[in-house]
């Protein structure tokens, strides 16, 4: 299992919350991502330095 670090910032670039998933490939942690209810904001899954999928929530102001 690879541990995946999910984050979501603001309009400002500021860390608004932090998590970590623990998913077996990148397609397992894409999916879990994707239903993650997070708050607004550029949601990002990094697993290492690579980003892997972003998520923007199109309400964010």
């Amino acid at each position: 299992m690879a541990a995946y670090k999910v984050q979501v910032l603001n309009e400002k670039g500021s860390l608004v919350v932090g998590a970590t998933l623990n998913c077996a490939d990148d397609a397992a942690a894409k999916a879990k991502f994707m239903t993650l209810p997070l708050p607004r904001g550029e949601a990002q899954l990094w697993l290492g330095k690579r980003l892997v999928m972003r998520r923007l929530d199109e309400d964010a102001a």
